[in-house]
């Protein structure tokens, strides 16, 4: 793909173009070359370059982290001077926060990358629009002016093969105001000027230039170069931090993402393997089995692939249509983790792709995201509006904010393979039913998840099939999930969080029946702000006793001056959470939670302990102090449990708390009618208490001074 020369190649065609800040419309063939410099009008003319100044600019926070806007794939460019075309750049997309020397680089998913791009990183630390979020995508371009997806996976290896460049194409944050509600093409103008701006010296970072209207001839050109294809977007379109038909894109040939499930042994003089078995999920979350691919790779290649998937051998075939006979001889199958870019001709009545050659390994994409690609017919993408509307482009001076999109339910935003896959057999709960029930309960439960590191119980078949915790964050996670780095014991461990509610029901799209937060939040990852008591009943214990015990240390809490909540974990035991100030560091209060527990079995030795140990803990509760460890972590309030039923983690009111209730009370199907059926909210004044473990409590427990 080239990229600066190219563009320049194509304004220079009897195209409408944006240029030197001018919209110039092409000659007519008759018409006379002086009156080429006639303009259209210029729909930034009347825009600004203080970001305070811009159609519904909002001031507010910087925040940690966005979601990037994606666009559509459509099978035609729009028409129409609503609409800009940009080159599709054949790279990494990037969200870059910049606060003063604080540059943060992240992908889609959310994952930091600013360690991989240390000169890019110092080139945004000279932007202008500090504190700012801009979105681009990175490129290595060769000697040649193009650019080239294996050289940028190399110069990631350390092999350098041309020039790293960090295409900005928009700003939806900047100078501390939220531009997400602004147009695009004011935000563009914008961002032009700041990079205009740069000093001498940032060579790595360059302005996505566009052309205004004329997309089919923008298209012609860009193929007519072997560009990848085009993105249009509409000039007035906010920045919306999920797919949008706004953005679209139109793809010169066919090219697309595909999940590696096996491959070959190689023959001749090859060394590493022969070729790669392909596939793609289908909507019932099953990988289908499209061909193979032979070409595209280099002796370097062909050593890291073989090396990738040597780590990830199985014994059968993730695909559900294996290739059989000859197809299948001497294969080697893999687990679906690594995606790979593929260029092809077409599609065999087979469903096989045709032609096939490597492009690259996809870091930034997840396996569950690689689908077979379908096209949308253009009239499927936002109309224009109609000329009697000027305010619709600004091309007047009268400046309004867009009109927001009709709010709809998350669900329609957030992709569900196999829906009607259920999870719970009982009550035949599905994979949809459990997206509702999160997005019923979006308000309880998202305050005592967002921003904390989260352990994951997921069981993609429902909870009679096989489940597994996951709790680092990887590219095969739902775009709306995000990652935190966490230092472990030798090395930095990237852990799953979530920020929003899209985050929230994408759980279920993973068949996650469980969360489990840690005590912390990422901003003092080092601060626990929360002490979990896990009593924990033996063989023997009736739910009366664990009430009676329950309400004890209560009362001890209350006695040291401190308040807790109490809430079902939908089994058999019972959590009281106290809400803390982060003023203790992991240590203090895993040894104040411990001398809780063990002051509990000396005061009623007959009805605690304070030991793991199964032998002992007939006829007895186990206090479970260790939940207030480092990395340790307890299930959510209101998150479901994976037990027979559907069960939830239920916060109750004190009073609530009786041995006339059951243990598994609440589930999926009641717990949505109890939150509508309450007045207040049964741990009301969790997040307002100030309280923190004193010098006092720690002499009452026994840790002395």
């Amino acid at each position: 793909m080239l990229t600066g020369r190219t563009m320049e190649e194509i304004r220079s065609a009897r195209d409408a173009v944006w240029q030197d800040g001018k919209t110039v419309r092409p000659r007519g063939p008759e018409e006379p070359a002086g009156d080429r410099n006639t303009h259209a009008p210029d729909p930034v003319a009347e825009t600004h370059t203080d970001p305070s100044r811009l159609t519904a600019a909002k001031k507010g926070d910087l925040p940690p982290h966005i979601h990037p806007q994606l666009a559509t794939l459509v099978d035609a460019p729009p028409a129409g001077d609503q609409w800009i075309h940009e080159l599709k750049h054949d790279g990494y997309r990037l969200i870059a926060r910049i606060l003063d020397d604080d540059i943060r680089l992240f992908t889609r998913h959310g994952n930091d990358w600013t360690h991989r791009f240390p000169g890019i990183c110092e080139d945004l630390k000279k932007f202008p629009g500090s504190p700012a979020i801009v979105d681009g995508e990175v490129v290595v371009q060769l000697p040649d002016g193009t650019t080239d997806f294996q050289a940028l996976q190399n110069a990631l290896q350390g092999i350098p093969s041309g020039r790293l460049l960090f295409f900005l194409f928009d700003i939806p944050w900047c100078g501390g105001h939220d531009l997400t509600r602004t147009p695009l093409i004011e935000r563009k103008t914008l961002l032009k000027y700041l990079v205009d701006q740069l000093p001498p010296g940032a060579e790595s970072l360059r302005y996505s230039d566009h052309v205004l209207g004329q997309g089919e001839k923008v298209l012609s050109h860009a193929c007519g170069y072997a560009l990848e294809g085009i993105v249009s977007k509409r000039i007035d379109s906010p920045y919306e931090q999920k797919r949008s038909r706004r953005w679209v894109k139109i793809k010169c040939g066919q090219r697309q993402e595909f999940v590696i499930g096996g491959y070959t042994a190689p023959s001749g003089t090859r060394t590493g393997f022969g070729a790669l078995l392909l596939g793609y999920f289908d909507a019932s979350d099953q990988l289908r089995y499209c061909g193979k691919v032979g070409t595209g790779f280099n002796e370097r290649l062909l050593a890291r692939l073989t090396n990738e998937m040597e780590k990830r051998h199985r014994q059968t075939p993730a695909f559900a249509n294996p290739p059989k006979g000859r197809d299948a001889r001497g294969v080697r199958w893999i687990a679906p983790e690594l995606v790979a870019e593929i260029e092809f001709s077409g599609w065999t009545r087979e469903a096989i792709l045709r032609h096939p050659a490597f492009k690259g390994l996809r870091e930034d994409k997840s396996p569950h995201e690689v689908g077979r690609e379908s096209v949308l017919p253009r009239k499927e993408v936002p109309a224009a509006k109609p000329e009697t509307d000027p305010d619709a482009t600004g091309h007047t001076g009268k400046k309004r904010t867009p009109a927001p999109e009709k709010p709809g339910s998350v669900l329609e935003n957030v992709r569900l393979t196999n829906p009607d896959r259920v999870l719970y057999p009982e009550q035949g709960i599905t994979k949809r039913d459990l997206a509702q029930y999160y997005e019923q309960v979006a308000d309880q439960i998202l305050p005592h998840l967002i921003d904390r590191p989260l352990s994951l119980v997921r069981c993609p078949r429902g909870r009679t099939g096989q489940c597994f915790y996951q709790k680092h964050f990887d590219e095969t996670l739902p775009d709306h999930l995000g990652g935190f780095d966490i230092m472990e014991k030798r090395t930095t461990a990237t852990y799953i969080i979530l920020k929003d509610v899209y985050g929230l029901v994408s759980l279920a799209q993973m068949g996650v029946l469980e969360i489990h937060p840690w005590n912390a939040r990422t901003e003092r990852i080092e601060r626990p702000d929360r002490m979990v008591m896990d009593l924990d009943p033996g063989p023997g214990i009736s739910w009366g006793q664990i009430v009676e015990a329950t309400l004890l240390l209560r009362d001890f809490l209350s006695e040291i001056d401190l308040a807790g909540f109490v809430k079902t974990t939908g089994g058999k035991g019972v959590h009281i959470v106290v809400p803390l100030v982060r003023r203790s560091g992991w240590e203090e209060l895993k040894a104040f939670a411990r001398a809780v527990a063990e002051t509990m079995v000396r005061r009623h030795p007959d009805r605690f302990i304070a030991t793991m140990s199964k032998e002992k803990r007939k006829g007895k509760i186990f206090i479970d102090y260790l939940r207030n460890s480092r990395g340790a972590t307890s299930v959510a309030a209101y998150s479901t449990r994976a037990r027979e039923k559907a069960p939830v983690s239920a916060p109750l009111r004190w009073d609530e708390l009786t041995s006339d209730m059951a243990s598994d009370a609440y589930r999926i199907d009641n717990l949505p009618n109890r939150i509508s059926a309450l007045k207040d909210d049964p741990w009301k004044g969790f997040f307002d208490l100030n309280q923190s473990i004193t010098r006092a409590m720690r002499k009452k427990v026994g840790l002395g001074e």
